[in-house]
């Protein structure tokens, strides 16, 4: 029974911690460096924002690049650049084949974003950086270059990608920061020392964005500062940070969506979810009673400690996450189910309470064990086909649906189980049928005795024929006359 009890300290302890993570107004975690606000990150079809769709194209200077071979490292670039430039962490970023024409496509989702205009920048600027020589030619910022019309001496790849920012100079206009790595450090300051007085013009993608002249030689730091505002320096600090793309990208459609519809989804999510919530609630009560009333504390629970961990994992909230969300609250008090009819059917068979509670969860733990992993394999099916083929939408279903089941088989296998235990020693209970939704015939008790291995279960014929005795302990199986 102590175990009970302990057991019983840690779901109060889980409960208060969940409880507080989905608490609006809650002070978020921060603990020895790890900062986390706690607040729902909600999808672009539930908070709005922008949609950009490219179509991947290899570089004219690379004869041998192949598109499929560089698909991923262009997601991942793009991923970093606009997480680490826009700050959008739930940035949705996939690519995709045409079955008929054979392109290649790159499908960027940007929840909550509204500068088109800065995301159209950092996302379709390939960011190939290079410092040319123009042999004493001042070029205008913003002009084009030609590819090949002028040496190239330096290139993007030669800057150290920690030391690249944006910042304000004395006069307070923007600039970026740059050092150069490795032997380049060397090289650069032997070339602005040889060409002092000479113009170095820096290109973005063949667009002048400085052209200045050499004063000093350059040992350490360098800037470039140009006509831009501070946000386009941050824009291009982050394309330099993060490198040039492999691929070329041409934009193919932009679309703004509406948070209207995301707000109208949340509303009836919500209201299914109560619906759904309460009738499972209203079920348990009336048919399984006493035990409906320890499913009912279990599924609260599992509602508190879902959301949180959606809070505090940051998952992504999509319409199709919330409809696997709303699936699971059935699934959740499935398992619990299963134990109580087993519980029901070893008290049929002339079980004590404690034995029935016992013996039932121990037969009922295969169907739930087999039930969950499937569902989980299925989850993972799903989780895998949406993100390797571009239907990010059945992502957020499987991972919502799969969190759901994870954590209703926690609250069916450790609190259902716990709090049974516990209702077993509160006096009175266990002579009681209704509770339990069974006969009074089931429940014929006239006294209980306390054996080797637990408290078993007088029959009332026994006692009045006086010509045997049965004993059913806790984990025996065996009559005996």
């Amino acid at each position: 029974m102590r175990r009970h009890w302990f057991a019983l300290l840690g779901i109060l302890i889980l409960a208060a911690i969940a409880v507080y993570v989905d608490y609006p107004k809650n002070a978020g975690i921060h603990i020895a460096g790890y900062d986390n606000n706690l607040k729902v990150i909600e999808g672009l079809d539930l908070q709005g924002g922008l949609q950009f769709l490219y179509q991947a194209h290899c570089p004219q200077s690379n004869a041998h690049c192949s598109i499929k071979d560089n698909l991923d490292a262009t997601v991942a670039n793009i991923q970093s650049r606009v997480s680490g430039s826009l700050g959008v962490s739930e940035a949705v970023v996939t690519s995709q084949q045409d079955a008929t024409s054979g392109n290649y496509y790159i499908s960027v989702e940007l929840p909550g974003l509204k500068d088109a205009n800065q995301a159209e920048q950092l996302i379709g600027t390939t960011g190939n950086l290079e410092f040319i020589d123009t042999q004493g030619t001042q070029l205008q910022i913003g002009q084009q270059v030609t590819p090949g019309q002028y040496k190239v001496v330096f290139t993007g790849k030669d800057l150290d990608p920690n030391s690249i920012s944006a910042s304000l100079d004395q006069s307070g206009a923007p600039q970026i920061n740059f050092e150069f790595n490795g032997n380049a450090r060397n090289s650069f300051a032997d070339y602005t020392q040889k060409n002092i007085g000479q113009y170095l013009t820096i290109t973005l993608d063949n667009q002048v964005i400085e052209s200045a002249v050499i004063q000093s030689q350059i040992t350490g730091a360098g800037v470039i500062n140009g006509s831009m505002t501070l946000d386009q320096a941050n824009s291009t600090a982050s394309i330099l940070r993060y490198g040039a793309l492999p691929l070329n990208l041409t934009q193919q459609s932009q679309r703004t969506i509406d948070a209207t519809l995301g707000a109208q989804a949340i509303t009836y999510s919500e209201r299914a979810a109560l619906i759904g919530l309460g009738l499972v609630i209203l079920f348990m009560l009336i048919y399984y009673r006493l035990p409906g009333v320890v499913a009912t504390l279990a599924l609260a629970l599992y509602a508190a400690v879902t959301f949180a961990l959606i809070k505090f994992l940051g998952v992504v909230l999509t319409t199709a996450g919330v409809a696997g969300l709303v699936l699971s609250i059935g699934m959740a008090v499935d398992a619990n189910i299963l134990i109580f009819e087993r519980i029901k059917e070893e008290l049929r068979g002339g079980r004590t309470l404690t034995a029935a509670v016992d013996i039932g969860w121990k037969r009922a733990w295969p169907s739930i064990r087999d039930s969950n992993a499937s569902t989980i394999i299925t989850c993972l099916i799903l989780a895998y086909i949406g993100s390797n083929f571009g239907a990010t939408v059945i992502v957020g279903f499987a991972t919502n649906l799969l969190l759901g089941v994870v954590v209703s088989l926690f609250t069916a296998v450790v609190v259902t189980r716990t709090l049974l235990n516990l209702i077993l020693g509160v006096h009175g209970v266990s002579a009681t049928a209704w509770l339990f939704g069974l006969p009074k015939e089931i429940f014929t008790v006239p006294t209980f005795r306390r054996g080797a291995r637990g408290i078993s279960r007088a029959p009332a014929a026994a006692l009045a024929g006086g010509r045997g005795s049965v004993s059913l302990d806790d984990d025996d199986d065996e009559v005996e006359e």
